[in-house]
């Protein structure tokens, strides 16, 4: 289905938009109030990206961070949210909490990531306490932007398929609190339509910031391609494939779960995501390198990251 959306849009000679077609922008807001419980989402507040990645890189240096300002991000992340503190020239700093930085930090804060459902931990941050860092945010004058990119994917008391709750998303009214003013959202449709290789993405929230990423990106050239465009159009607008490929995920979740607890890893966290964030109790690379055997148990030592299945960690 995607694939056709692909090849009939193929004869697309002219330049595309870089706010998104009128369709696409559409799917958008139709798929956040069907799928994340986000309702009434204004098109003009939504914009594609050439993938999730090259919005974190880039997000701080777009806002007009520099040398002085904060981002701060979650204590364990994706990378790429201090790579793009770094080439903004700001200070990136790990914390899950804004109450856990000093006075004279928290002045500096201009970028707060949320990342939930998390990379790679698999943690899931509830209502309440998106709600939280969204009123420290505001207190300070900083942006939060949540990459929700497996929000699709929910295990367990956040599985919707075997009756859990949806990973709520920090456009959610009950967590924005009837103003997206300081807040965007980025999803990706890699993981949920399996689009790695279409770069496939989009942005949405604060009316004003999303008009001054539009003109920005426009001038350096981040435009996803007309083609893409379609076929995200398409794929937003389709929740069977979406159940298929998580479905997918669940059956090798399954299988691998009980194989890993036999070997005596113990799972933590892991309740949304492809990974499996677990702990054989010692350093890592002993357990990788294979000196544990089946059953064995160890006191102490750090963690690990065991994907569900193959990933190239493309967003």
């Amino acid at each position: 289905m995607v694939q056709a959306a692909l090849r009939a849009a193929a004869n697309a000679p002219g330049y595309p938009t870089v706010r998104g077609t009128p369709g696409l922008r559409e799917a958008v807001a139709a798929w956040f109030d069907r799928r994340r419980g986000v309702p009434g989402l204004d098109p003009q507040d939504i914009m594609p990206t050439v993938g999730s990645k090259e919005l974190v890189a880039w997000l701080p240096f777009l806002l007009g961070l520099k040398a002085g300002d904060v981002v701060v991000r979650p204590t364990v992340a994706y990378p790429t949210y201090d790579i793009g503190a770094t080439f903004a020239g700001a200070e990136h700093i790990a914390a899950d909490d804004l109450d856990e930085l000093d006075a004279a930090t928290r002045a500096r804060v201009r970028l707060v990531w949320v990342n939930s459902p998390a990379n790679p931990t698999g943690s899931v941050r509830d209502a309440e306490s998106l709600r939280r860092i969204v009123r420290q945010a505001r207190e300070l004058g900083a942006v939060v932007v949540s990459d929700e990119c497996y929000a699709e994917l929910g295990w367990g008391e956040w599985d919707v398929q075997r009756g859990g709750t949806p990973v709520p998303s920090i456009l959610d009214p009950l967590v924005a609190e009837g103003s997206h003013e300081g807040l965007l959202a980025v999803y990706s449709l890699s993981k949920q339509s399996n689009l790695a290789g279409y770069r496939a993405a989009f942005v949405a929230g604060d009316a004003a910031i999303m008009a001054n990423l539009v003109n920005s990106r426009k001038h350096a050239g981040m435009i996803v391609p007309y083609p893409v465009q379609e076929a995200m159009r398409v794929a937003l607008g389709d929740d069977a494939h979406v159940q298929a490929q998580k479905d997918l995920y669940r059956g090798r979740r399954e299988r691998i779960v009980p194989a890993l607890e036999r070997f005596g890893l113990t799972i933590h966290e892991s309740r949304a995501g492809l990974y499996l964030w677990a702990t054989a109790g010692e350093a890592t690379w002993d357990t990788v390198g294979g000196s544990r055997t089946a059953g064995s148990s160890s006191a102490r030592g750090c963690s690990t990251v065991m994907p569900a299945m193959d990933s190239s960690g493309s967003r």
